[in-house]
């Protein structure tokens, strides 16, 4: 195993564990899935290096001031997807992963007889961002259906929220052009909670679920992207 591959390894390892989405594991199988055609690759190795940033990540996070912009983000958020405006963290790798995801829960959630407005998500190129020195977050977003006007509703409901929760934005009113979250101070840890598929329809279906329906999505498995 080569100190080229093992740098690399570390350099993807330092980002995932300051996203603070992936576990031991989850971390252990990207990693390693990174370098599946390297037939020396140590595992061992990548496992102790994993258990060293995590345990000093957490050690980190017990002098973080409270609430943390995650934190935060997370209560803008729910309470978008409960003005059904699907909202989701870390939404794949790229835009088409986040616009597929989005329309995916979008097109589940009518068919259990609940239409929702429109959308929002955050990627994990856009995190790359947000933990690097630009400190922004991008955030993506439109109408259900593509149209403009309602996208721009979309759009200003969410600046409302983000800037009732203590976020400064930036938006130049074009439905083509992404919100910013400025200034981010992106903090986060490990916690195994579905922040997706799960959270959404959690929050959707108890304040927007159709009278005598007995359709539900809460046993489904995420389809989420890795």
């Amino acid at each position: 195993m080569t100190d080229e591959i093992k740098n690399e390894a570390i350099e993807q390892l330092e980002k995932d564990v300051l996203f603070g989405f992936e576990n031991r594991d989850d971390l252990l199988e990207s990693i390693s899935g990174m370098f599946y055609d390297e037939t020396d690759f140590d595992k061992n190795w990548l496992k102790k290096e994993i258990d060293i940033r995590l345990k000093n990540h957490q050690k980190e996070s017990l002098n973080w001031k409270k609430p943390t912009d995650f934190e935060r983000l997370v209560k803008s958020f729910d309470e978008l997807n409960k003005n059904k405006i699907v909202s989701l963290h870390k939404a794949g790798y790229t835009k088409s992963d986040g616009e597929e995801d989005c329309s995916e829960i979008i097109d589940e959630l009518k068919a259990i007889g609940i239409n929702t407005n429109g959308y929002c998500y955050y990627h994990t190129q856009d995190l790359e961002r947000a933990i690097g020195e630009e400190k922004m977050l991008f955030i993506s977003f439109d109408s259900y259906n593509r149209d403009d006007e309602l996208a721009k509703n979309v759009a200003e409901k969410i600046i409302s929220v983000l800037t009732n929760n203590g976020f400064k934005t930036k938006w130049n009113g074009a439905v083509n052009t992404r919100i910013e979250i400025l200034n981010i101070d992106w903090k986060k840890t490990v916690d195994n909670i579905d922040y997706n598929y799960g959270r959404v329809f959690e929050i959707i279906e108890k304040h927007h679920k159709p009278a005598n329906n007995g359709k539900t999505k809460a046993d489904k498995k995420p389809f989420w992207k890795i």
